[in-house]
């Protein structure tokens, strides 16, 4: 039997090379590629107390929050050889492949105008609930920290996904990830109680780092999955320390081992699931994420929503050189144009932006930019096709009266 120290997982995913929006996404073979994405140590595994009985069930869990699909993960590059769920840990080390259906591919690599994001990745959009946020967040959570019970003036109201992102990006985090076909799990603003928990400060600093929260039954796993006492439908979000050694600076010296459950409020105003998913992928990615994978994440991330600032950034008049006002503003976009090349060469994604990022790692970046720029274009003459018929209805509308 080989050492648990020489046993690795090595987990793949694929992804396309080519998008032609026009035409729908590729789903031909070849033109997915297999990425090497996660590497998970048998003697990691082994470390994480609250790891489950039946390991390739997290594994499928995990791999699908890192990915934003739900697959099968299977011994081979054949769909059909899925692995036995129930099964302990392996012995040997192997590769598993997470498979995904084409209605899958579709939703991991939606090709839309609410990609581009470069105006929200690092926006700090005003919200009106700003003030709002950690009395309503402390009210629906009793005043104390979900995890360890914490009074309130020890914790924090933290976003779950971060302040400084604003309402339009959340939304259109959200509404990429929903599975409600009603979308009752779309979180429309920053702000929302929906994007807040009330942690301890401890747990705070390390929330998508070290620490997440599993949201179960899902599509990989019960509930009975993670504690065989509770029913498999139970909900339950349930506390992993991917960092046991520092478990006493979170929870207390007096309390219970990780694993426990988040005390959920019970109340419709409590963050969905996807929320939570993309929190556990961060962690999952930091903590098993190859280091080929992440640095075509951040590459990915880097040259399709930072590009290189052109020298026409900025335009100013040149017909009147010698004109004070007209010199000023010279200045002004020069000034301009070193912030943005400050800000491109100095930007770094946080973890929702990576993850954002991952399902386009293979695509060409002139080719990604492309092909974003015109599926924006088309849902702008879509929105002033909108207008206008809206305003021609008013108009006769006002006609007839």
């Amino acid at each position: 039997m080989t050492a648990a120290s020489d046993v690795e997982i090595k987990i793949y995913a694929s992804f396309p090379i080519v998008v032609e929006p026009e035409e729908g996404l590729n789903l031909n073979a070849n033109n997915w590629e297999w990425v090497h994405c996660l590497t998970l140590s048998l003697e990691t595994l082994h470390a994480l107390p609250w790891l489950p009985s039946k390991p390739f069930k997290w594994m499928r869990y995990a791999i699908g929050a890192v990915v934003g699909a739900e697959g099968h993960l299977c011994r081979s590059i054949d769909p059909l050889d899925i692995v036995e769920y129930d099964a302990g840990f392996p012995t040997e080390p192997i590769a598993l492949y997470y498979h995904l259906s084409d209605e899958e591919r579709r939703r991991m690599f939606p090709v839309d105008s609410d990609d581009d994001r470069r105006t929200s990745l690092s926006s700090s959009a005003p919200s009106t609930r700003m003030e709002q946020f950690f009395s309503d967040v402390g009210e629906r959570d009793g005043h104390r920290c979900v995890l360890t019970g914490a009074p309130e003036f020890l914790c924090d109201a933290v976003h779950l996904l971060a302040h400084n992102k604003g309402d339009e990006y959340i939304s259109r985090y959200t509404q990429r990830r929903t599975r409600d076909h009603a979308g009752g799990d779309v979180v429309e603003e920053i702000n929302s109680v929906r994007n807040g928990l009330m942690l301890n400060g401890n747990a705070h600093r390390i929330l998508g780092s070290s620490l997440a929260f599993l949201p179960t039954p899902n599509f990989a796993m019960s509930t009975a999955d993670v504690d065989p006492s509770l029913p498999a439908g139970e909900e339950r979000f349930t506390a992993h320390l991917f960092k046991p050694q520092i478990e006493n600076l979170v929870l207390g010296t007096a309390s219970p081992p990780f694993g426990i459950s988040l005390r959920v409020a019970g109340r419709d105003d409590w963050p969905p699931a996807i929320l939570f998913d993309a929190v556990y992928a961060t962690a999952v990615l930091k903590h098993f994420g190859t280091q080929e994978f992440r640095e075509k994440v951040f590459l990915t991330w880097k040259s399709t929503f930072y590009p290189d600032v052109g020298v026409g950034h900025i335009k100013t008049s040149r017909k009147s050189q010698t004109n004070r006002y007209t010199k000023l503003m010279r200045w002004k976009s020069k000034k301009r144009e070193r912030e943005a090349h400050f800000e491109a060469r100095n930007a770094q994604p946080d973890a929702f932006d990576m993850l954002m990022a991952v399902p386009y790692i293979l695509v060409q970046p002139n080719q990604l930019q492309s092909t974003l720029r015109e599926a924006r274009e088309r849902a702008e003459s879509k929105e002033r096709r909108r207008v206008q018929e809206k305003v021609e209805d008013w108009m006769r509308q006002a006609d007839s009266s």
